[in-house]
């Protein structure tokens, strides 16, 4: 009877399990055959196990890759833990892991397509549409037209708000250079544009270009689960681009990163020395016409001139005198952006090592305008140092016309000079140990907000022109 009694609680115990979990699909019988058929051939059938996915758990900004054998193709996410296994048949790892853990319903990564394992039959649901939606974000010509004018209030999983195109970037470890060059790139129109459509680079085969263009897609998408995502894939992809030149947990100057990824996309999406054959070049390539005196010759002599292109203008700021005030403290001077811009008035001489004397003047603006105000120099032990002077520069209507020596044609066209600002990048901090964090405008709501890795906050434009600005860029497509 003592045995008797055991054996009728382990099946009431049975009993209760099998009611606690979801019912697996039994065979049915098809009516009039005979013939055995799933349940999930029936029509109006619904996975029983959709319930469980955890949205919470779920993340896929990192490398698409088994979290057991490391490899990185045929990739699906366990919808109800986040973890990464690799294939769905019988012994693989997602097969292994729905019998071992209970966990049934994966999604591949590669092209959202769902299952349920271990039967593995396809889950075609709307309730997916979401997880989706976040793994591949979709855009079309007719909503990225309504990103600058429009604002988009989105809500997370965890209940936080966030607007698409304000999305804060995870610090993975000294990489602030990356996110805040991503950040401005991300809202100069036509490269934005560009990389929110897949299409415009299918053929292309860099995974830099992809994961450029899959970062930015996120940045503006209104799927997001949260309001931050990682660039992760960006930067693995940086890392092999550039031979580990840029990496994770090595700070780096933005300014250097921003120099070779605009090369290096500009290249990797066909580009040549031909002007305009890059969406980088119809954005930012501009031209400057460069008169060379040669030593010991008069500074009013003709000189030798060339026209040679540019992505980015770069500026030289002013040595900080070394006085104190009053109360022994350093004063930090001051100097206007158009102090520094005489650089390019086509009259100012620079000096260079050799002697030789040179003049500067643009020939072609860009519609973006890239300036580069050069804080750091290495002195003669080969240490960095940073030039604290502050730069002060107008939000709207920097006037290049004093700058600029336009040609007939674009004379004739009313070709614009003034340039509003779009995104400032600013270093806080000693040269080798500080951060960076960037300033943008959002003209969906025509407002600034200060973006520093996860952080997004509004912010006064008063106090974005008195700060140690050291990347601007700018916007000659506006209006006035």
């Amino acid at each position: 009877s003592a045995g008797w009694s055991r054996a009728s609680a382990g099946a009431a115990v049975t009993r209760r399990a099998r009611q606690a979990a979801p019912a697996a699909p039994e065979e049915v019988m098809s009516e009039g055959r005979g013939l055995k058929r799933k349940p999930w051939e029936e029509e109006g059938f619904r996975c029983p196990y959709l319930d469980t996915i955890n949205r919470m758990v779920l993340d896929f900004d990192f490398e698409k890759a088994c979290s057991v054998t490391g490899n990185n193709f045929n990739v699906y996410a366990c919808l109800v833990c986040g973890k990464y296994f690799q294939g769905r048949g019988k012994h693989t790892q997602a097969y292994t892991h729905a019998l071992q853990e209970g966990h049934h319903v994966y999604m591949n990564l590669q092209d959202g397509r769902t299952y349920c394992l271990p039967d593995g039959y396809e889950v075609v649901d709307s309730s997916l549409k979401d997880i989706q939606a976040m793994l591949d974000p979709e855009f079309t010509k007719s909503n990225i037209s309504t990103l600058d004018t429009k604002p988009v209030y989105a809500r997370g999983v965890d209940g936080s708000d966030y607007m698409p195109g304000l999305i804060g970037l995870n610090n993975i470890k000294n990489t602030d250079f990356v996110n805040v060059i991503v950040q401005s790139l991300a809202r100069v129109p036509p490269v934005r544009d560009f990389f929110l459509l897949p299409a415009n680079y299918a053929s292309v085969k860099s995974p830099l270009v992809k994961e450029f263009g899959a970062l930015i897609r996120k940045i503006w998408s209104p799927h997001n689960f949260k309001g931050q995502v990682s660039p992760h894939e960006l930067l693995q992809a940086v890392m092999h681009a550039s031979g580990n030149r840029f990496k994770i947990g090595e700070q780096s100057d933005p300014m250097d990163f921003l120099a070779w990824l605009l090369n290096a996309l500009h290249t990797a999406l066909g580009g040549t020395k031909k002007p305009g054959s890059s969406v980088i070049q119809r954005a930012f390539q501009g031209f400057v016409r460069v008169t060379t005196v040669s030593a010991g010759e008069d500074e009013e002599s003709a000189g030798e001139s060339r026209e040679i292109p540019f992505l980015y203008l770069t500026v030289d700021v002013p040595s900080a005198p070394l006085f104190k005030d009053a109360l022994e403290r350093n004063i930090i001077p001051q100097v206007p952006l158009f102090a520094l811009l005489t650089k390019f008035d086509g009259q100012t001489c620079q000096e260079m090592m050799n002697g030789d004397k040179r003049k500067y003047v643009i020939t072609k603006l860009p519609p973006y305008l890239i300036v580069h105000i050069k804080r750091f120099s290495k002195n003669t032990q080969q240490f960095v140092e940073k030039n604290p002077t502050i730069v002060n520069f107008p939000v709207r209507n920097l006037e290049l016309g004093n700058y600029t020596e336009l040609s007939e044609e674009d004379k004739q066209k009313g070709v614009n000079t003034k340039f509003h600002l779009m995104s400032s990048v600013q270093h806080d901090g000693a040269p080798d140990t500080g951060s960076y964090r960037a300033f943008v405008h959002f003209k969906a709501n025509d407002q600034w907000y200060e973006l520093q890795d996860l952080h997004c906050n509004g912010v006064h434009p008063q106090l974005i022109s008195v700060s140690e600005s050291y990347i601007q860029f700018y916007d000659g497509c506006a209006k006035a």
